[in-house]
């Protein structure tokens, strides 16, 4: 997201009458958010449905409007933009309200990627699926899914859904400078992220420039402890249950699902097709530099930087960065 700040309530929701409790937060930067007049479109149905619509573009914005729904009283929270925009949100109501005062939250795929939409089940038609909600809100199936806590000195507590360490978060990072600095379909169409990353898997795969596999440590505890360079780390909270990508052994016990691969990793390319589909064999452990499973917490030494939701964030390696389960939170699937 960009750093402009313009957050602002709906003036035609102030004189609608607020039967609900309804807030929106929409980013109109957001890839999908962006093209025709979606944004406009928006918040015109959450200001009918007698809510309040911020427009939000950065953290500083979703955090001032998060503040002024809060004091306003809200109880379902629509949120329209990308990873981005959902992992500051979540950030926020997670820092200041207690569980039992969190709103319940529909995602609304606006931006690329978005992998909570999509393992939620609202990632497409987005327009189609705000107006589902408004219009018959209480047939919604209601889903709960956990947060991932990461606390570190550099960026205090932080929520979300997906990190990436190690090359992914250097890959990543590539993929948002590469996008950005070039006009026309490269940024603006919504395959422009994975061409990017497809520009990269050769250099990914052969270890070249510009990746570097940084020496790390890792403990899992009752999963196992993984101290050396690293190629590859992920995790979750997220279940993955219908998605043909979900890179983690079944194996260990907790609601953190994590995956690192060292640099050294005996077959790592021959076995890569397999990895995603989440098959481990007994053999890819520890020792032969995998870890991959279920824990209940994690603890990374050395690590300068992660990517949590697709917002960059830059650490000090000497400190610990601490990733376990956090609150539950609800989510609406009309």
């Amino acid at each position: 997201m960009k750093t402009t700040r313009d957050a602002r309530a709906g003036t035609a929701a102030d004189a609608a009458p607020d039967r609900r409790r309804l807030a929106a937060l929409i980013n109109p930067l957001s890839f999908r958010m962006s093209l025709r007049d979606r944004a406009e479109r928006t918040e015109a149905r959450i200001a009918e449905a007698g809510g309040r619509a911020y427009r939000v573009t950065d953290l500083p914005a979703i955090e001032a409007a998060l503040a002024d729904a809060i004091e306003g009283g809200v109880d379902t929270l629509v949120l329209a933009g990308g990873d981005g925009t959902l992992q500051g949100a979540v950030s926020y109501l997670a820092r200041h309200l207690p569980a039992e005062q969190l709103p319940e939250l529909l995602v609304l795929s606006a931006g690329r990627t978005n992998y909570v939409a999509a393992d939620l089940g609202t990632r497409a038609h987005f327009l189609a699926t705000l107006d589902r909600l408004l219009d018959d809100g209480r047939e919604a199936a209601r889903l709960e899914r956990r947060t991932l806590v990461v606390r570190h000195p550099s960026i205090d507590t932080q929520h979300g859904f997906f990190l990436a360490g190690a090359m992914l978060d250097q890959v990543i990072r590539n993929v948002h400078r590469w996008r950005n600095a070039r006009p026309g379909w490269r940024r603006n169409h919504h395959l422009a992220s994975a061409f990017g990353v497809l520009r990269q898997l050769p250099a990914l795969l052969t270890g070249r420039e510009p990746f570097t596999a940084r020496h790390l440590r890792l403990d899992a505890e009752a999963l196992g402890t993984l101290d050396a360079p690293m190629r590859f780390l992920l995790m979750t909270t997220l279940g993955l249950d219908d998605s043909h990508a979900r890179p983690y052994a079944e194996r260990g016990d907790g609601d953190l699902r994590v995956t690192a691969i060292s640099a050294a990793a005996q077959r790592w390319r021959r076995r890569m097709a397999t990895i995603v589909r989440g098959r481990f064999s007994d053999d890819m452990s520890p020792a032969t530099g995998y870890l991959s499973g279920h824990c209940r917490r994690l603890t990374i030494e050395g690590i300068d930087s992660i990517v949590l939701d697709g917002q960059e964030f830059d650490l000090d390696p000497a400190y610990p960065l601490r990733v376990e389960p956090g609150p539950s939170l609800g989510f609406l699937r009309p």
